[in-house]
């Protein structure tokens, strides 16, 4: 499983950015999503009505988003206070959603630097755009200039946060071309979302080492373990044993079919048994190395 944080500036598309990747396959988590869910938990409007009064709920006693802004934007104490309560749960939801996950799952977090990135993220892509774009996206969706300045004034500079990012996918307006880019960077990512582990045995150091070297100049695998192991076995009815070399692959999922059949080309076994681990997780550095290995 590969996990990328995808935050980015206020009306700068990370929504599309979100929806194109889901359509290749990512599966997307938004804190949005969460909060919307968290504010609808009794003990949580009691707090915030405890502090803000009854004015920032709807007739129906549902919390309203610009009133809850409004009142967080006035000044620092405000603002930390509903970090403190909101930001901790939505992060516990987070971490719980990713338990069982495979694959590429992409968490939209647009607090994403302000409030911590979390050490669970493996990746981040940062989405921008020019400022003249993003203040006609904001004021179609209600976000005067002076709203949209007094949240921005909370958040860590544009700069800065491109900085600490792993991608930069710079959103100037036309789809097409904001397509091609998030499909670029998409192959990427699912490619990397899923490592492999693949191990067989062989009957020679010799032999071991051609394998080895074959896959390895081919790009189809980034590393090869190789060390002599033991092996019994049933052949004919009969109780076998006798000394073998095995051999570690570390590669990805989409290098595997070229993979196998360099391997039936040098071994010298008529059915050599091909095993192959998926591997749950691995870290970032060890992607990006694999990545560099074997040039995709």
């Amino acid at each position: 499983m590969l996990v990328v944080g995808l935050t980015g500036d206020i009306g700068a598309g990370k929504s599309t950015v979100c929806s194109l990747l889901q359509r290749m396959g990512a599966e997307i988590v938004e804190a949005d999503r969460i909060v919307r869910q968290i504010w609808t938990k009794p003990e949580i409007i009691e707090q915030a009505c405890n502090r803000w009064g009854k004015e920032i709920l709807d007739e129906e006693g549902r919390v309203l988003p610009n009133v809850i802004a409004s009142k967080a934007f006035l000044n620092d104490s405000e603002y930390k206070w509903l970090c403190d309560l909101i930001h901790p749960l939505v992060m516990a939801e987070m971490e719980r959603e990713l338990v069982g996950g495979e694959g590429l799952k992409v968490f939209e977090i647009p607090l994403l630097f302000e409030v911590g990135r979390p050490d669970w993220i493996d990746f981040v892509i940062y989405v921008t755009a020019p400022k003249e774009l993003r203040a006609r996206r904001n004021a179609a969706r209600g976000l005067d200039e002076e709203t949209l300045a007094l949240r921005e004034r909370w958040l860590l500079p544009a700069d800065e946060k491109k900085k600490r990012s792993d991608w930069v996918i710079e959103n100037e307006g036309d789809l097409k071309t904001l397509r091609a880019k998030v499909e670029d960077l998409g192959e990427l990512l699912l490619n990397l979302a899923y490592p492999i582990l693949v191990s067989l045995t062989c009957g020679s150091e010799s032999e071991a080492e051609e394998i080895a070297r074959a896959c390895i100049d081919r790009k189809l695998a980034a590393c090869v373990n190789i060390c002599p192991v033991k092996s019994i076995y049933v052949w004919q009815g009969k109780f076998e044993q006798e000394g073998e070399w095995e051999l570690k692959f570390k590669s990805l999922q989409c290098k595997l079919h070229a993979l196998k059949n360099t391997i039936l080309e040098k071994h010298s076994y008529e059915t050599p048994v091909i095993l192959v681990h998926p591997l749950k997780w691995m870290n970032g550095t060890a992607l990006l190395w694999l990545r560099e290995v074997l040039d995709i």
